[in-house]
């Protein structure tokens, strides 16, 4: 019984530091009508209908998303002047994650979903999380954040369109 416990609980915590996968449907983004739903943006403005969006699931207490932040800055920098539009969802109070992102000087639009409707709708099982959705509203990737690019997301869109 000990080991079972020990070996259950060194699973969990591989898939906590690894990201155990989520599986996205195709078209949940469309399905669950998520560009809808009205959360609330801590900075920057609400992502547009109609063009494409990488949506982040991020969390102040993880400490991958931590390490994260500075490559996403990035990343959303190279972006600018694209139709591409980049938000990154926690599901914390507005107050928290405003606060937080002022400090941590995260410079892309944030958003809170205090319901977790983003990630409810799209199964996000771990954090840190990315799906990219193309503009007809229908998720064409999915997986960890550090795997996105700029080169991911711009040959993912353009071989999916």
């Amino acid at each position: 019984m000990r080991i079972t416990l020990q070996i259950a609980t060194l699973l969990t915590c591989l898939c906590a530091l690894m990201g155990c996968s989520g599986n996205v449907e195709s078209g949940a983004l469309e399905t669950a009508r998520l560009l809808d739903y009205d959360f609330v943006m801590v900075q920057g403005a609400k992502p547009e209908k109609g063009k494409p969006l990488v949506i982040e699931f991020w969390a102040t207490w993880c400490g991958p998303c931590h390490r994260l932040f500075p490559h996403l800055n990035e990343m959303t920098e190279e972006l600018k002047g694209t139709d591409i539009q980049f938000v990154a969802v926690t599901n914390e109070a507005f107050n928290l994650t405003k606060e937080f992102t002022r400090v941590r000087q995260l410079k892309y639009p944030v958003a809170s979903d205090i319901q977790d409707l983003y990630g409810r709708a799209l199964n996000v099982s771990y954090i840190p999380f990315a799906v990219i959705v193309n503009a007809e509203g229908e998720v064409v990737w999915s997986g960890h954040s550090g795997k996105l690019s700029k080169r991911r997301i711009e040959g993912t869109l353009a071989s999916k369109s």
